[in-house]
Protein backbone atom coordinates (compact mmCIF):
# COMPACT_ATOMS: atom_id res chain seq x y z
CA UNK A 1 0.00 0.00 0.00
CA UNK A 2 2.83 2.39 0.82
CA UNK A 3 4.43 1.70 -2.56
CA UNK A 4 1.11 2.40 -4.25
CA UNK A 5 0.94 5.79 -2.56
CA UNK A 6 4.43 6.68 -3.78
CA UNK A 7 4.05 5.27 -7.31
CA UNK A 8 0.29 5.18 -7.99
CA UNK A 9 0.68 4.86 -11.76
CA UNK A 10 2.31 1.45 -11.31
CA UNK A 11 -1.12 0.11 -10.39
CA UNK A 12 -4.18 -0.28 -12.59
CA UNK A 13 -6.70 2.54 -12.21
CA UNK A 14 -10.42 1.69 -11.75
CA UNK A 15 -12.58 1.37 -14.85
CA UNK A 16 -14.56 4.45 -13.83
CA UNK A 17 -11.44 6.65 -14.05
CA UNK A 18 -10.95 8.54 -17.34
CA UNK A 19 -8.44 7.07 -19.78
CA UNK A 20 -4.97 8.63 -19.52
CA UNK A 21 -2.63 6.70 -21.77
CA UNK A 22 0.08 9.31 -21.23
CA UNK A 23 0.51 7.89 -17.71
CA UNK A 24 2.29 4.96 -19.36
CA UNK A 25 5.26 7.31 -19.78
CA UNK A 26 4.87 9.26 -16.53
CA UNK A 27 7.96 8.00 -14.70
CA UNK A 28 9.95 7.77 -17.93
CA UNK A 29 9.44 11.46 -18.69
CA UNK A 30 10.26 12.42 -15.10
CA UNK A 31 13.57 10.59 -15.42
CA UNK A 32 14.22 12.17 -18.81
CA UNK A 33 13.70 15.53 -17.10
CA UNK A 34 16.27 14.50 -14.46
CA UNK A 35 18.68 13.60 -17.27
CA UNK A 36 19.00 17.35 -17.77
CA UNK A 37 17.95 17.40 -21.42
CA UNK A 38 14.63 19.24 -21.08
CA UNK A 39 14.00 22.99 -20.98
CA UNK A 40 15.07 24.26 -17.54
CA UNK A 41 12.16 25.30 -15.29
CA UNK A 42 12.07 28.98 -14.41
CA UNK A 43 11.86 28.38 -10.67
CA UNK A 44 14.93 26.12 -10.50
CA UNK A 45 16.75 27.34 -13.58
CA UNK A 46 20.25 27.58 -12.04
CA UNK A 47 19.97 24.32 -10.06
CA UNK A 48 18.75 22.43 -13.11
CA UNK A 49 21.54 23.81 -15.30
CA UNK A 50 24.19 22.84 -12.73
CA UNK A 51 22.73 19.35 -12.37
CA UNK A 52 22.51 18.93 -16.14
CA UNK A 53 26.11 20.08 -16.56
CA UNK A 54 27.46 17.73 -13.86
CA UNK A 55 25.54 14.65 -15.00
CA UNK A 56 26.12 15.03 -18.72
CA UNK A 57 29.74 16.07 -18.30
CA UNK A 58 30.56 12.97 -16.26
CA UNK A 59 28.32 10.41 -17.99
CA UNK A 60 27.55 11.60 -21.51
CA UNK A 61 30.78 13.32 -22.52
CA UNK A 62 33.72 12.47 -20.26
CA UNK A 63 33.06 8.79 -19.53
CA UNK A 64 33.61 7.62 -23.15
CA UNK A 65 36.77 9.74 -23.27
CA UNK A 66 37.88 8.38 -19.89
CA UNK A 67 37.66 4.81 -21.11
CA UNK A 68 39.75 5.54 -24.21
CA UNK A 69 42.32 7.60 -22.33
CA UNK A 70 42.65 4.90 -19.69
CA UNK A 71 43.46 2.31 -22.34
CA UNK A 72 46.08 4.55 -23.93
CA UNK A 73 47.84 5.45 -20.68
CA UNK A 74 47.53 2.23 -18.62
CA UNK A 75 46.83 -0.59 -21.08
CA UNK A 76 49.81 -2.66 -19.89
CA UNK A 77 48.53 -2.57 -16.30
CA UNK A 78 45.18 -4.24 -17.11
CA UNK A 79 44.71 -7.93 -16.50
CA UNK A 80 42.75 -9.70 -19.29
CA UNK A 81 39.63 -9.93 -17.13
CA UNK A 82 39.84 -6.28 -16.08
CA UNK A 83 40.43 -5.19 -19.67
CA UNK A 84 37.42 -7.11 -21.02
CA UNK A 85 35.21 -5.90 -18.16
CA UNK A 86 36.18 -2.35 -19.02
CA UNK A 87 36.02 -2.84 -22.80
CA UNK A 88 32.53 -4.33 -22.84
CA UNK A 89 31.24 -1.34 -20.88
CA UNK A 90 33.25 1.11 -22.98
CA UNK A 91 31.47 0.10 -26.19
CA UNK A 92 28.13 0.37 -24.43
CA UNK A 93 29.07 3.75 -22.93
CA UNK A 94 29.97 5.11 -26.36
CA UNK A 95 26.65 3.89 -27.76
CA UNK A 96 24.79 5.29 -24.73
CA UNK A 97 26.27 8.75 -25.31
CA UNK A 98 25.21 8.61 -28.96
CA UNK A 99 21.67 7.57 -27.99
CA UNK A 100 21.44 10.33 -25.39
CA UNK A 101 22.41 12.92 -28.00
CA UNK A 102 19.79 11.55 -30.40
CA UNK A 103 17.08 11.71 -27.74
CA UNK A 104 18.29 15.16 -26.67
CA UNK A 105 17.86 16.51 -30.18
CA UNK A 106 14.38 14.96 -30.60
CA UNK A 107 13.07 15.17 -27.05
CA UNK A 108 10.05 17.29 -28.03
CA UNK A 109 8.65 14.32 -29.92
CA UNK A 110 7.78 12.71 -26.58
CA UNK A 111 5.36 15.56 -25.92
CA UNK A 112 3.95 15.29 -29.43
CA UNK A 113 3.37 11.56 -28.98
CA UNK A 114 1.61 12.14 -25.65
CA UNK A 115 -0.65 14.74 -27.28
CA UNK A 116 -1.68 12.12 -29.84
CA UNK A 117 -2.32 9.64 -27.01
CA UNK A 118 -4.67 12.22 -25.48
CA UNK A 119 -6.50 12.42 -28.79
CA UNK A 120 -6.82 8.62 -28.90
CA UNK A 121 -8.10 8.59 -25.31
CA UNK A 122 -11.01 10.81 -26.28
CA UNK A 123 -12.33 7.94 -28.39
CA UNK A 124 -12.51 5.57 -25.41
CA UNK A 125 -16.08 5.78 -24.15
CA UNK A 126 -16.78 2.25 -22.85
CA UNK A 127 -15.47 1.05 -19.48
CA UNK A 128 -13.90 -2.07 -21.05
CA UNK A 129 -11.87 0.13 -23.38
CA UNK A 130 -10.71 2.33 -20.51
CA UNK A 131 -9.77 -0.78 -18.52
CA UNK A 132 -7.50 -1.94 -21.33
CA UNK A 133 -5.84 1.47 -21.44
CA UNK A 134 -5.35 1.52 -17.64
CA UNK A 135 -3.79 -1.94 -17.68
CA UNK A 136 -1.33 -0.98 -20.44
CA UNK A 137 -0.28 2.16 -18.55
CA UNK A 138 0.34 0.26 -15.30
CA UNK A 139 2.29 -2.48 -17.04
CA UNK A 140 4.39 0.09 -18.88
CA UNK A 141 5.43 1.77 -15.63
CA UNK A 142 6.26 -1.54 -13.98
CA UNK A 143 8.48 -2.48 -16.89
CA UNK A 144 10.29 0.85 -16.53
CA UNK A 145 11.12 0.10 -12.89
CA UNK A 146 12.25 -3.41 -13.83
CA UNK A 147 14.70 -1.84 -16.28
CA UNK A 148 15.88 0.57 -13.61
CA UNK A 149 16.41 -2.23 -11.08
CA UNK A 150 18.41 -4.42 -13.47
CA UNK A 151 20.68 -1.55 -14.55
CA UNK A 152 21.34 -0.32 -11.00
CA UNK A 153 22.06 -3.89 -9.83
CA UNK A 154 24.69 -4.19 -12.55
CA UNK A 155 26.38 -0.88 -11.66
CA UNK A 156 26.38 -1.69 -7.95
CA UNK A 157 27.55 -5.30 -8.30
CA UNK A 158 30.40 -4.22 -10.57
CA UNK A 159 31.50 -1.53 -8.10
CA UNK A 160 31.36 -3.92 -5.12
CA UNK A 161 33.30 -6.69 -6.89
CA UNK A 162 35.93 -4.20 -8.06
CA UNK A 163 36.30 -2.76 -4.55
CA UNK A 164 36.82 -6.25 -3.12
CA UNK A 165 39.49 -6.92 -5.75
CA UNK A 166 41.18 -3.60 -4.90
CA UNK A 167 40.81 -1.88 -8.27
CA UNK A 168 38.38 0.75 -9.58
CA UNK A 169 35.46 -0.60 -11.58
CA UNK A 170 36.73 0.40 -15.04
CA UNK A 171 40.05 2.18 -14.37
CA UNK A 172 39.09 5.29 -16.31
CA UNK A 173 41.59 8.10 -16.66
CA UNK A 174 41.15 11.12 -14.39
CA UNK A 175 43.73 13.93 -14.56
CA UNK A 176 45.85 14.42 -11.41
CA UNK A 177 44.38 11.27 -9.89
CA UNK A 178 46.37 8.04 -9.49
CA UNK A 179 44.37 5.39 -7.65
CA UNK A 180 47.54 3.31 -7.14
CA UNK A 181 49.24 6.07 -5.11
CA UNK A 182 47.08 6.02 -1.97
CA UNK A 183 43.87 4.57 -0.56
CA UNK A 184 41.99 7.88 -0.54
CA UNK A 185 42.70 8.37 -4.25
CA UNK A 186 41.53 4.81 -4.88
CA UNK A 187 38.23 5.42 -3.09
CA UNK A 188 37.83 8.82 -4.75
CA UNK A 189 38.25 7.34 -8.23
CA UNK A 190 35.97 4.42 -7.35
CA UNK A 191 33.33 6.89 -6.18
CA UNK A 192 33.67 9.02 -9.32
CA UNK A 193 33.39 5.98 -11.57
CA UNK A 194 30.38 4.69 -9.64
CA UNK A 195 28.64 8.08 -9.91
CA UNK A 196 29.39 8.26 -13.63
CA UNK A 197 28.18 4.69 -14.17
CA UNK A 198 25.00 5.31 -12.17
CA UNK A 199 24.37 8.37 -14.32
CA UNK A 200 25.04 6.34 -17.47
CA UNK A 201 22.68 3.58 -16.27
CA UNK A 202 20.07 6.21 -15.46
CA UNK A 203 20.40 7.58 -18.99
CA UNK A 204 20.51 4.11 -20.50
CA UNK A 205 17.24 3.15 -18.82
CA UNK A 206 15.52 6.17 -20.37
CA UNK A 207 16.91 5.77 -23.89
CA UNK A 208 16.38 1.98 -23.90
CA UNK A 209 12.97 1.73 -22.22
CA UNK A 210 11.10 4.57 -23.93
CA UNK A 211 10.29 2.49 -27.07
CA UNK A 212 8.60 -0.12 -24.86
CA UNK A 213 6.78 2.54 -22.82
CA UNK A 214 5.34 4.11 -25.94
CA UNK A 215 4.62 0.82 -27.72
CA UNK A 216 2.42 -0.68 -24.98
CA UNK A 217 -0.30 2.01 -25.05
CA UNK A 218 -0.17 1.88 -28.86
CA UNK A 219 -0.92 -1.84 -28.82
CA UNK A 220 -3.75 -1.26 -26.34
CA UNK A 221 -5.34 1.26 -28.69
CA UNK A 222 -4.80 -1.10 -31.61
CA UNK A 223 -6.72 -3.83 -29.75
CA UNK A 224 -9.57 -1.41 -28.98
CA UNK A 225 -9.61 -0.24 -32.59
CA UNK A 226 -9.74 -3.87 -33.77
CA UNK A 227 -12.90 -4.56 -31.79
CA UNK A 228 -14.44 -1.37 -33.11
CA UNK A 229 -13.77 -2.44 -36.70
CA UNK A 230 -15.28 -5.84 -36.06
CA UNK A 231 -18.58 -4.28 -34.93
CA UNK A 232 -19.04 -2.08 -38.01
CA UNK A 233 -22.44 -2.52 -39.65
CA UNK A 234 -23.72 -5.07 -37.14
CA UNK A 235 -26.26 -2.84 -35.42
CA UNK A 236 -29.61 -3.48 -37.19
CA UNK A 237 -31.08 -0.22 -35.89
CA UNK A 238 -28.43 1.96 -37.52
CA UNK A 239 -29.26 4.05 -40.54
CA UNK A 240 -26.96 4.04 -43.61
CA UNK A 241 -25.74 7.55 -42.74
CA UNK A 242 -24.72 6.41 -39.27
CA UNK A 243 -22.83 3.44 -40.69
CA UNK A 244 -20.96 5.73 -43.10
CA UNK A 245 -20.10 8.02 -40.23
CA UNK A 246 -18.73 5.15 -38.11
CA UNK A 247 -16.66 3.88 -41.02
CA UNK A 248 -15.20 7.35 -41.66
CA UNK A 249 -14.47 7.70 -37.92
CA UNK A 250 -12.56 4.43 -38.03
CA UNK A 251 -10.52 5.68 -40.99
CA UNK A 252 -9.67 8.85 -39.07
CA UNK A 253 -8.86 6.76 -36.01
CA UNK A 254 -6.38 4.73 -38.05
CA UNK A 255 -4.79 7.92 -39.39
CA UNK A 256 -4.23 9.15 -35.83
CA UNK A 257 -2.53 5.85 -34.96
CA UNK A 258 -0.27 6.17 -38.01
CA UNK A 259 0.62 9.76 -37.06
CA UNK A 260 1.61 8.52 -33.59
CA UNK A 261 4.02 6.05 -35.16
CA UNK A 262 5.39 8.70 -37.52
CA UNK A 263 6.23 10.94 -34.57
CA UNK A 264 8.22 8.18 -32.85
CA UNK A 265 10.03 6.83 -35.93
CA UNK A 266 13.04 9.20 -35.96
CA UNK A 267 13.66 8.59 -32.25
CA UNK A 268 13.28 4.83 -32.36
CA UNK A 269 15.14 4.42 -35.63
CA UNK A 270 18.18 6.34 -34.40
CA UNK A 271 18.61 4.79 -30.96
CA UNK A 272 17.89 1.19 -32.00
CA UNK A 273 20.26 1.52 -34.97
CA UNK A 274 23.10 2.60 -32.69
CA UNK A 275 22.40 -0.32 -30.37
CA UNK A 276 22.30 -2.85 -33.21
CA UNK A 277 25.78 -1.68 -34.26
CA UNK A 278 27.39 -2.60 -30.93
CA UNK A 279 25.23 -5.33 -29.37
CA UNK A 280 27.07 -8.21 -31.04
CA UNK A 281 30.52 -6.86 -30.17
CA UNK A 282 29.59 -6.14 -26.56
CA UNK A 283 28.01 -9.56 -26.01
CA UNK A 284 31.05 -11.20 -27.60
CA UNK A 285 33.47 -9.53 -25.19
CA UNK A 286 31.19 -10.40 -22.27
CA UNK A 287 31.01 -14.07 -23.22
CA UNK A 288 34.81 -14.22 -23.59
CA UNK A 289 35.22 -12.64 -20.17
CA UNK A 290 32.76 -15.04 -18.50
CA UNK A 291 34.17 -18.20 -20.09
CA UNK A 292 37.91 -17.51 -19.93
CA UNK A 293 38.88 -14.92 -17.34
CA UNK A 294 36.21 -13.91 -14.86
CA UNK A 295 36.10 -15.18 -11.29
CA UNK A 296 32.85 -15.89 -9.45
CA UNK A 297 32.15 -12.28 -8.51
CA UNK A 298 33.06 -10.96 -11.94
CA UNK A 299 30.82 -13.56 -13.57
CA UNK A 300 27.85 -12.30 -11.56
CA UNK A 301 28.54 -8.73 -12.68
CA UNK A 302 29.06 -9.85 -16.29
CA UNK A 303 25.81 -11.84 -16.31
CA UNK A 304 23.89 -8.84 -14.98
CA UNK A 305 25.53 -6.78 -17.74
CA UNK A 306 24.35 -9.32 -20.32
CA UNK A 307 20.81 -8.92 -19.00
CA UNK A 308 21.11 -5.15 -19.49
CA UNK A 309 22.34 -5.61 -23.06
CA UNK A 310 19.51 -8.00 -23.87
CA UNK A 311 16.98 -5.54 -22.48
CA UNK A 312 18.24 -2.77 -24.76
CA UNK A 313 16.80 -4.27 -27.94
CA UNK A 314 15.00 -7.59 -27.37
CA UNK A 315 11.72 -6.44 -25.72
CA UNK A 316 11.07 -3.74 -28.30
CA UNK A 317 11.89 -6.09 -31.19
CA UNK A 318 9.37 -8.59 -29.81
CA UNK A 319 6.77 -5.83 -29.55
CA UNK A 320 7.46 -4.84 -33.17
CA UNK A 321 6.65 -8.39 -34.24
CA UNK A 322 3.46 -8.25 -32.20
CA UNK A 323 2.62 -4.91 -33.80
CA UNK A 324 2.89 -6.46 -37.27
CA UNK A 325 0.47 -9.19 -36.19
CA UNK A 326 -1.85 -6.51 -34.78
CA UNK A 327 -1.95 -4.80 -38.18
CA UNK A 328 -2.94 -8.01 -39.94
CA UNK A 329 -5.60 -8.59 -37.30
CA UNK A 330 -7.03 -5.14 -38.05
CA UNK A 331 -7.53 -6.17 -41.67
CA UNK A 332 -9.15 -9.43 -40.54
CA UNK A 333 -11.44 -7.54 -38.15
CA UNK A 334 -12.64 -5.21 -40.91
CA UNK A 335 -13.26 -8.19 -43.19
CA UNK A 336 -15.31 -9.82 -40.41
CA UNK A 337 -17.56 -6.77 -40.12
CA UNK A 338 -20.97 -6.67 -41.76
CA UNK A 339 -19.87 -5.06 -45.01
CA UNK A 340 -21.38 -7.61 -47.37
CA UNK A 341 -24.94 -6.39 -46.77
CA UNK A 342 -24.10 -2.72 -47.41
CA UNK A 343 -24.44 -0.72 -50.60
CA UNK A 344 -21.84 -0.44 -53.34
CA UNK A 345 -20.32 2.87 -52.20
CA UNK A 346 -19.82 1.50 -48.66
CA UNK A 347 -18.11 -1.59 -50.07
CA UNK A 348 -15.74 0.52 -52.16
CA UNK A 349 -14.66 2.48 -49.09
CA UNK A 350 -14.19 -0.76 -47.14
CA UNK A 351 -12.08 -2.21 -49.95
CA UNK A 352 -9.75 0.80 -50.04
CA UNK A 353 -9.53 0.88 -46.25
CA UNK A 354 -8.79 -2.84 -46.19
CA UNK A 355 -5.84 -2.36 -48.55
CA UNK A 356 -4.47 0.32 -46.21
CA UNK A 357 -4.86 -1.89 -43.14
CA UNK A 358 -2.99 -4.74 -44.80
CA UNK A 359 0.19 -2.65 -44.81
CA UNK A 360 1.92 -3.40 -41.49
CA UNK A 361 3.37 -0.67 -39.31
CA UNK A 362 7.13 -1.13 -39.50
CA UNK A 363 9.84 0.72 -37.58
CA UNK A 364 13.20 0.97 -39.34
CA UNK A 365 16.61 1.16 -37.70
CA UNK A 366 18.45 4.01 -39.37
CA UNK A 367 16.21 3.61 -42.44
CA UNK A 368 18.33 0.58 -43.33
CA UNK A 369 16.70 -2.55 -41.85
CA UNK A 370 13.45 -3.31 -40.09
CA UNK A 371 13.31 -3.67 -36.32
CA UNK A 372 12.20 -7.22 -35.59
CA UNK A 373 13.19 -10.33 -33.67
CA UNK A 374 14.97 -11.69 -36.75
CA UNK A 375 17.11 -8.56 -37.03
CA UNK A 376 17.86 -8.67 -33.31
CA UNK A 377 18.99 -12.30 -33.51
CA UNK A 378 21.16 -11.52 -36.52
CA UNK A 379 22.88 -8.72 -34.60
CA UNK A 380 23.38 -10.93 -31.54
CA UNK A 381 24.80 -13.80 -33.58
CA UNK A 382 27.82 -11.62 -34.23
CA UNK A 383 28.81 -12.18 -30.59
CA UNK A 384 29.48 -15.86 -31.33
CA UNK A 385 31.61 -14.83 -34.31
CA UNK A 386 33.68 -12.61 -32.00
CA UNK A 387 34.05 -15.44 -29.48
CA UNK A 388 35.02 -17.96 -32.18
CA UNK A 389 37.58 -15.58 -33.68
CA UNK A 390 39.24 -14.95 -30.31
CA UNK A 391 39.29 -18.64 -29.49
CA UNK A 392 40.72 -19.78 -32.85
CA UNK A 393 43.45 -17.15 -32.79
CA UNK A 394 44.34 -18.04 -29.17
CA UNK A 395 44.15 -14.36 -28.24
CA UNK A 396 42.88 -15.17 -24.75
CA UNK A 397 45.79 -17.55 -24.02
CA UNK A 398 48.31 -15.00 -25.30
CA UNK A 399 46.83 -12.30 -23.06
CA UNK A 400 46.91 -14.60 -20.05
CA UNK A 401 50.52 -15.65 -20.70
CA UNK A 402 51.73 -12.07 -21.24
CA UNK A 403 50.06 -10.95 -18.02
CA UNK A 404 51.57 -13.86 -16.09
CA UNK A 405 55.05 -13.10 -17.48
CA UNK A 406 54.75 -9.41 -16.51
CA UNK A 407 53.66 -10.33 -12.97
CA UNK A 408 56.62 -12.72 -12.53
CA UNK A 409 59.08 -10.18 -13.92
CA UNK A 410 57.77 -7.28 -11.82
CA UNK A 411 59.74 -8.08 -8.55
CA UNK A 412 62.99 -8.38 -10.48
Amino acid sequence: MRLQRIFPSMYTAPDSAPAESRKATLYLLRCIFLMGIRTPPRRFFAIYCVWSFALNLSSTFYQPIGFLTGYISHLSEFSPGEFLTSLQVAFNAWSCSAKVLIVWSLVKRFDEANAILDELDKRLLVSSERARSHFAAARSNRIFFIYMTVYVVYATSTAVVAAIMGVPSFQNFYPWLDWRASSWQFWLQSGLEYFAMLGACFQDVCVDCYPVNYMLPLRAHMAIFRERLRQLGKDPEEKPEQRYKKLIDCIKHHQVILSYCDVLRPLVGGTIFVQFLVVGMVLGFTIINIVMFANFGSRIAALSFMCCIMLETTPFCILCNYLTDDCYQLADALFESNWIEQDRFYKQIVLQFLQTLQKPIVFMAGNIFSISVATNLTAMKFSFSVFTLVKQMNIAEKLAKSTKFENEAAPI
